[in-house]
């Protein structure tokens, strides 16, 4: 961009004519309004008929200040990299002598945007510019690590300013100015140097701070090397790293460890091209960022680290704004509201990251399958503060997708949600197949969100079939193991089985939600005799329930109630199949049109009725009874079903009309009484 005046600071110099080569190896500085460099051991070769530099070399650099953001430094068309190279050829007309040189950098064309000039074009030449051996760039908002090689390529260096003395110094030589009426700075000041009048700027001391050049400093251990793009140097660095099968590992540097909340970026190599602005890293790679909590209500609290790892590398492209990373991808970021520090994790084969325009916001994030995402809920049956969280895990086989901007995780393709509770006796597994899982991330801390799935707001599955599976099984040594008669069956002790066509866990207000039609099974078959004597309709003994045509049905965590609906359906239907002695016995089957069930949860872990009221038209039949009215219910403590009806539906048992119906569960005893004279009782 504009011309800047520089020093180049040498304390010798050698000069080879037969190869064009100026060398030292002592130590070279160079600084000037926006750049600052110390280093150890020089090599230009400058070739004077092709006009460019052949090759420029820095053997040991300690520190590269330049003054400016990230963008600058790389941006299109800019040769500040080869500041240090462009003054040292200046030097190479310099008296030796002298031990400060004013030079200026060469003006360039930042309007190139191929990688070769077209016609038309300013002529000149394309760079590769190599930093070697654990690289860092440190800038006020990035730390970006690279420890085998950072690589800029094709940086564009035009001629146009250097064709243009030519016709200067002609006219120069018969005493006229320039037509332009300027003339190339470092050669003006190189043939006035025997004139004692001429005014050289005073250079600044070379350990004199020069102003705020910490904006952007590289450092390397291998220093750094730039040559042409096409020559044999770059062609043979090409060739290398396509043969490459691996690069070997490094250790990131201690700045990475800092306190600080800068985007960080390491990896074994980076790739950069000035003219598209696009990156390319190789071997292992590790990307962090920090984000504004998910809460995002104090200020003050500290953002959410956000880290991404990949082990063959990550692509940047700077036209799309994205990062792809290749390679068992994992992406990392804590969760909150658990009783214990967990993290989030997110898995895939390959991830694509876009990046936000503003640094505080969250990526979008998409990945092709499998995908794996791992987050935590407290266990809502246990009391036990010490109690590890429970390990939720969502699969997806084609690919997953985040979007910010609303805080969900899309999973997409034969889709499966797994959690796995234990406890001494029992382990309990919860399985959610469907095509799409979508995760609903919580935002805001002002959502009311508390309970055991704290940091998710809402979960739902929909597909053609949506099944919902859960299984418990006996552990080895467990209070249940030997009561499993049947050893084939892995110690099953039972499982519930849900199929529907959508399925929704509202974790604000602790629900869930089945959209029909659907059913739900549930096989108790297996389970052990109960040691005590149960009710009829008892869920500890041996027995099979099934709940048919519901169109919705909703799961109350924190009553433990049930409520389905037929909706538009006729009815939906209950049976009751008891298993005795390995045998089915005798079904009991009831229909509504709407059922409310509450449950408890007995100490061994299984779930039991305790009421149920079936409304808007029942029927209820076993072997014996058939009884039919508006309303029926069933309490636990009293162990009576109770059957009442209206005038929009009487109340009818096995046929004859009556004012209601009572049935005893534990001794079947049936009572009823007949419209008119008399009254039904019948004993089973």
């Amino acid at each position: 961009s504009d011309v800047k005046e520089s020093f180049v600071y040498l304390d010798s110099i050698v000069f080879l004519s037969e190869r064009s080569l100026l060398s030292t190896a002592g130590p070279i500085k160079f600084v000037s309004e926006d750049i600052r460099m110390n280093g150890t051991g020089m090599e230009l070769i400058y070739n004077e008929q092709a006009e460019r530099l052949e090759y420029f070399k820095i053997a040991d650099l300690e520190s590269l200040s330049i003054k400016g953001s990230p963008a600058s430094m790389f941006s299109q068309g800019e040769v500040r990299q080869e500041a240090p190279a462009e003054a040292a050829k200046n030097t190479a007309s310099q008296s030796p002598v002298e031990t400060s040189v004013a030079v200026d950098t060469q003006k360039t064309d930042a309007s190139a945007p191929d990688t070769r000039p077209q016609a038309g074009q300013e002529q000149g030449v394309y760079y590769k510019c190599t930093f070697s051996k654990n690289v860092l760039v440190n800038t006020p908002e990035q730390l970006i690590f690279a420890g085998e090689k950072l690589c800029i390529n094709d940086i564009f260096w035009s001629k146009s300013s250097s064709d243009k003395p030519a016709e200067d110094d002609a006219g120069a030589a018969d005493g006229a100015e320039p037509a332009d009426g300027t003339a190339e700075p470092g050669r003006q000041i190189a043939d006035n140097a025997a004139e004692p009048n001429v005014a050289v700027p005073e250079p600044a001391e070379p350990n004199a701070p020069a102003g705020q050049l910490e904006n952007v400093v590289v450092t390397c251990d291998g220093g750094f090397v730039v040559v042409p793009r096409d020559s044999a140097r770059a062609r043979e660095d090409a060739a290398a790293n396509e043969v490459e099968d691996a690069i070997p590992a490094a250790e990131p540097p201690g700045q990475f460890d800092d306190d600080t909340e800068k985007i960080r970026f390491f990896t074994q190599r980076i790739d950069y091209n000035v003219t598209t602005m696009d990156g390319i890293a190789k071997g292992f790679s590790e990307l962090t960022f920090f984000a504004d909590s998910e809460s995002g209500a104090d200020t003050n609290e500290t953002p959410v680290t956000v880290k991404v790892t990949a082990r063959k590398g990550a692509n940047f492209s700077q036209k799309s704004n994205k990062v792809f990373f290749e390679g068992n991808c994992l992406v990392t970021m804590p969760q909150s509201g658990l009783t214990q520090p967990k993290d989030v994790t997110f898995s895939a084969s390959r991830v694509t990251v876009y990046l936000p325009e503003d640094k505080s916001g969250k990526p979008d994030m998409f990945a092709s399958g499998p995908a794996e995402l791992v987050f935590y809920m407290e266990d809502a049956n246990s009391t036990d503060i010490s109690q590890e969280p429970v390990p939720v895990t969502v699969n997806a086989q084609e690919q997953a997708r985040f979007l910010a901007a609303s805080n969900q995780v899309f999973f997409e393709g034969d889709s499966r949600c797994t959690m796995v509770r234990e406890d001494p006796n029992v382990l309990e597994e919860f399985m959610l197949l469907s095509d799409q899982i979508t995760v609903d991330l919580l935002t805001d801390s002002n959502d009311g969100l508390s309970g055991p799935a704290a940091g998710i707001k809402h979960l739902a599955a929909t597909g053609d079939v949506v099944r919902l599976a859960t299984t418990r099984t006996a552990k080895a040594g467990g209070a249940f193991a030997g009561q499993v008669r049947d050893a084939n069956t892995a110690n099953l002790l039972g499982g519930v089985e849900l199929k529907c066509s959508r399925f929704d866990y509202d974790a604000v207000r602790q629900l869930f939600v089945a959209t029909g039609p659907g059913v739900i099974k549930l096989n108790n078959s297996r389970a052990p005799e109960p040691n005590e004597p149960v009710g009829r309709f008892s869920m500890q003994k041996p027995c099979w329930a099934v709940l048919d045509g519901f169109y919705a049905l909703t799961y109350f965590v924190l009553e433990n109630r049930i409520v389905a609906d037929a909706g538009s359906q006729e009815k939906l239907r209950m049976d009751y199949i008891p298993v005795v002695d390995g045998r089915f016995g005798e079904m009991v089957s009831a229909k509504a049109a709407h059922v409310e069930a509450l449950l408890y949860e007995l100490p061994s872990g299984q779930t039991e009725l305790s009421t149920l009221t079936a409304t808007g038209g029942i029927e209820f039949e076993d072997k014996d009874n058939q009884f039919i009215g508006r309303e029926l219910f069933y309490g636990r403590e009293t162990a009576v079903v109770q059957v009442t009806g209206d005038e929009s539906q009487p109340c009818y048992y096995n046929g004859v009309l009556v004012e209601g119906i009572e049935m005893d569960v534990k001794t079947g005893k049936v009572e009823a009484e007949i419209v008119g004279p008399g009254s039904l009782q019948i004993n089973r």
